[in-house]
Order: structure tokens, then sequence, then C-alpha cells
């Protein structure tokens, strides 16, 4: 407890200074923080103008030590709480810890849209920057899988120049991949936006009237054909290129081999049944085509051109019956086909020997996407 005492002049007509004596007393009781007391010590016979006076001083000080009590925390306590949290990750060892770099934003894939059929083009949004893109494909109904990257939208997905399979369904999903390498989430959970892949279409085909004009034509055993298809039978060009061939009404197609080519460029020495030997590609082997029916050979890879004229070269079998399809009468400017026997030249560049005839045959359509 402190005690203050001061002199103060009341009045006139009491001139003599009275006392007065405050009591700072600070008293913690439950919690409970005690006012400042003052009190005076009694004087005989006080006047009114001294008691009133008496008043108006213990007043005034009680006014300012409540001013200091609402001051002095208002002013000390946010710069205690300020120098305090500005050193705690001092105290705590926390300045070394880094800021783990921001989310990415997640993009968007807007469409995937077949543009052929290998090939699907996928545009997207993204409202951030990134380094890369990165699409995870699944193939439908095997659920297969495969990644990808690419920089900017839009993009071709060709399967990384292999193509993808004509008319198919393709699921895709996309992350962003920033420059430190940090991917952010997938756009979802699972593949989920349908892209699918254009079929087929017929490039050859036999016309309905050489359809009905074709007939059987039985024993073909060891020969070797080449069939030259012109362009202006060709209305389509593709990568991916697959063969309908039609045997006899009467007896099973046995073939050793079928390969296709574009013929060399013309030049002495040349003949039309040759083929590039850069670009003599083997179709399929061994193969067997039901009497009175027409086989779908599986598609293969082949950059068929319909601006160039085609080489269809078929290996029949030594050792098996061969009975197929032909059409007659074909105008020399739209096919051509060339015959040897015995003879198994189909996998040779250049062929010598062989007899053109303006017929077609077995093969009734070819398709490419």
């Amino acid at each position: 407890m402190t005690t203050i005492s001061r002199q103060v002049p009341w009045s006139q007509s009491d001139p003599e200074p009275a006392k007065i004596y405050i009591k700072q007393s600070r008293v913690v009781e439950r919690g409970q923080l005690a006012l400042w007391n003052i009190e005076t010590k009694p004087r005989a016979q006080q006047s009114p103008a001294v008691h009133a006076s008496r008043n108006r001083l213990r007043s005034t000080v009680m006014t300012e030590w409540l001013t200091l009590l609402l001051l002095v925390p208002a002013v000390v306590v946010p710069v205690v709480l300020l120098v305090g949290f500005a050193g705690c990750d001092r105290v705590f060892g926390l300045e070394h810890i880094d800021t783990p770099p921001p989310v990415p934003v997640v993009p968007v894939i807007v469409s995937a849209d077949g543009e052929s059929g290998t090939v699907i083009t996928l545009t997207w949004m993204y409202s951030g920057s990134a380094a890369d893109f990165e699409f995870e494909r699944m193939k439908l109904p095997e659920r297969t899988r495969g990644t990808f990257t690419a920089a900017t939208s839009p993009h071709h997905d060709d399967n990384n120049g292999q193509g993808l399979e004509p008319g198919t369904d393709y699921l895709y999903r996309v992350r962003a991949i920033g420059s430190d390498g940090e991917a952010s989430e997938w756009s979802s959970p699972e593949p989920n936006i349908l892209g699918t892949t254009l079929p087929f279409e017929t490039t050859f085909a036999w016309t309905p009237d050489e359809e009905a004009r074709s007939r059987d034509a039985p024993g073909l055993r060891g020969f070797c054909t080449v069939q030259r298809i012109e362009t202006t039978r060709l209305s389509k060009s593709g990568s991916r290129v697959k063969f309908t061939l039609r045997a006899s009404s009467v007896g099973n197609a046995s073939i050793a081999s079928i390969y296709i080519s574009k013929p060399p460029d013309p030049g002495p020495g040349i003949d039309l049944y040759d083929s590039d030997s850069s670009d003599l590609t083997q179709v399929s082997s061994a193969v067997i085509v039901p009497a009175n029916s027409s086989l779908t050979l599986p598609a293969i890879k082949y950059q068929l051109d319909s601006q160039h004229p085609l080489l269809i070269a078929i290996d029949f079998s030594a050792s098996l019956p061969s009975d197929i399809k032909v059409v007659d009468n074909v105008l020399g400017t739209e096919a051509t086909t060339y015959y040897k026997v015995p003879s198994a030249e189909a996998s040779i560049p250049d062929r010598s020997g062989f007899t053109p005839v303006n017929r077609m045959f077995i093969v009734e359509r070819i398709e490419v996407a």
C-alpha cells in the first residue's frame, strides 16, 4: 500500500491547508482487481465549501487513475503481442521451414474430337502456367491405358506417331506439370472425356455392276498375281489399310502371302507390276477364304496415297487348290491384273515375265483410315 500526502488550500474562509491522504491499494481476490480507494483524514468542523472541494479532488483523481487503467493495456498489450508473435518462428525453430508452393490449378478438357481414323484432337483450358500437360488415355472396351504429354492446346493425339485404332472409343483425363516437376491433381479421378476415332472408309470396291458380273475362277494353285489399281479407282488416303477378299462359290481360296506397295517411278526397264522396294509391305500370310464367302483381313499400318497407283501382289498356295472370284472386262485405265505361273514373286520387288489381263482378281474392297 502506498500513501500520498498533498496539501490543498480550500478557501479564504478556511485558509489552513488540509492534508489529504490517498491510499493506493491493489487487492486481488478471486480474480478481481480492487479500485483505488481515496481516504481523507477527517478534520473537525469542515465547511461545506471544503467538503465540496474534497469531493471534486477525489473525483479528479479517480478519473485520472481510471484513464491510466484503460490506456496502458491498450498500448502495451498489442506491442507485446506483436513482438511475441514476430519471434515465434525463432523461438520454436520454424524459421527454416519453407512455405509449400501453391497447388497448381487443375486443367479442364474441353473436347476430344476424332480427326481421322487414327487421330483424336484434344483441346483444354488452363488458367495457370505449366511446363507441360500429361494425359492419360484409356482404350475401350479393353480399358488398356497409356500416357503422353502435350505442350499446348490443341494437341493431335496419334499415339506418338503410331496412330490410334480406327472406329475406337478412348477416354481421357489431364493434369498440369509445373516447371519444378510438380503435378496438379488429375482433371477427374478416372479418364472420363470420350473421344472416338473415325471409322474405316472405302477407298476401292467393286461396283454393283461388277459384283453382278463376277464369276468363279478355279485352278489358281501356285499362281502369282499382281493387281494394279489406278488412281481413278482410289478415292481416299489413310495410314491404316484393310482388304476384303472373295472366294469362288464352289471352292476355297488358299493364299500363301499377300504384299502391297506403290509402283516405282516410271523409267527404262521398269515394269508396271514392279514394286517400290522401299514401300513393299506384307499384308498377311497363310490365308484361307472359305468358299462362297468374303473375308476381311486385319488392318495393317501402311500409308496408302490415293494419288499413286496401288499394287496388290498375291502368291497362291502351291499345295492347295485356290478358287476365286474374278471380274472381267475392266477398263485398263482403272485396273489391270498381271499373272505368272508357277511362280512365287509377291515379295520380290523386281518381277518379270507376267501376262496382263483386263480383269480384277479376288480383292473386292479396300478400306482406309
